[in-house]
């Protein structure tokens, strides 16, 4: 191996490193948000219990649908570092002429095709996979918390104690919330952007699949 190439190959490891521990971090950002979120609308629900007057409770229908859009928006630099990182092994894998790291491989194998329709970390190419019914079981924790908060909402109008625009504030944002992570994670246009620029700035990437069936 020449030295140029040598060199090559440390810059890809250096930056497969950063992509990994990228990937790594925001996982366990993604989840910790998940469980601080929880924990605050708990927390609101049983205030909501104690409190005799104030619409405690109505704050849910802004809090969750906030949550959800975090959430989103840590799952997006997941999404960046996990195809990156892929698209650094299979360049390196090219150089190698064979699956020297096949992490992205076992990525897709364990849990969830990349290319496949998503939403968040539910995939539709696996709908019985782990992550796609954590995400349909965070959802539904989330409907019912919102649905509370929306109950205790409907009660304090008809009692006099919420002004009804609020309420229109509560569901004009829980709908544009939910209208633009839907748009997001399906349209996928961010991500077909990166795909092309990681296509163009690592090209001999695309060979190595060709490449590492030939070797098997």
């Amino acid at each position: 191996m020449r030295e140029r190439d040598r060199e090559e190959l440390v810059l890809l490891q250096e930056q497969l490193a950063r992509m990994r521990g990228m990937l790594g971090a925001y996982s366990a950002l993604f989840f910790r948000q998940i469980t601080i979120w929880g924990v605050v609308s708990l927390l609101i629900l049983a205030l909501s219990g104690l409190s005799s007057g104030a619409p405690i409770g109505f704050l849910l229908t802004f809090v969750v649908p906030f949550a959800f859009l975090e959430a989103g928006y840590t799952f997006y630099y997941t999404v960046f570092a996990r195809r990156h990182a892929e698209f650094i092994e299979r360049s390196i894998n090219a150089r190698f002429g064979r699956t020297v790291l096949p992490a992205h491989l076992l990525e897709s194998a364990y849990f969830y095709p990349p290319d496949a329709p998503k939403l968040s970390f539910l995939s539709f190419a696996r709908l019985s996979g782990y992550g796609s019914v954590m995400t349909i079981g965070y959802t539904v924790a989330a409907a019912l918390l919102w649905g509370a908060g929306l109950d205790e909402g409907l009660a304090q109008v008809a009692a006099g104690g919420l002004d009804p625009a609020l309420l229109w504030a509560a569901l004009i944002w829980t709908l544009g919330v939910t209208v633009y992570l839907l748009w997001h994670f399906l349209a996928k246009r961010d991500e077909k952007r990166l795909l092309a620029q990681l296509k163009a700035s690592y090209p001999d990437a695309l060979r190595s699949r060709s490449s590492a069936r030939r070797s098997r």
